[in-house]
């Protein structure tokens, strides 16, 4: 009796295709919590300009989680708001923040930052990086540990 060749070749491929989830990098495939968000300093490096294009941010943005408030440096002034987080998804409550007047480009960051913030869905954390998507997938913040 001859055994269907299908079978002997598809099953190899099934326990590979089992297999490959527990294999990877530290964070491949790993769940996001929020908590990883918490007891780092990220640094902004990049965001999407108001025409859809990457700018690197060479101007001091920062954020620091503790749990249920942001706060940190908007380009010129500081800022705080909370949040609430659930797996990868991410809200943020109104920002407040400090009033001071700076020079170009600073002022022009900062806008765009808070602008950005106020959009962000989801993150997702991959080893030193964290990137912020919007509710449609775009990433449009991109962040590296200080």
């Amino acid at each position: 009796m001859r055994r269907p060749r299908h079978l002997l070749v598809s099953l190899p491929f099934v326990v590979l295709a089992a297999l490959l989830p527990a294999c990877g990098g530290d964070d491949d495939g790993a769940a996001q919590s929020p908590a990883d968000l918490e007891g780092k300093a990220w640094v902004l490096t990049q965001f999407i300009n108001a025409a859809g294009e990457t700018d690197i941010v060479d101007v001091g943005v920062n954020a620091e989680f503790d749990g249920s408030t942001i706060s940190g440096v908007s380009g010129c002034n500081q800022y705080n708001t909370s949040y609430e987080a659930t797996g990868n998804e991410i809200s943020f409550g109104a920002i407040a923040g400090t009033q001071m007047a700076c020079p170009e480009p600073q002022m022009s960051v900062e806008a765009r930052y808070l602008e950005l913030l106020a959009t962000v869905a989801t993150f997702e954390i991959d080893g030193r990086s964290m990137s912020m998507a919007d509710g449609e997938g775009t990433p449009i913040l991109q962040f590296g540990q200080g």
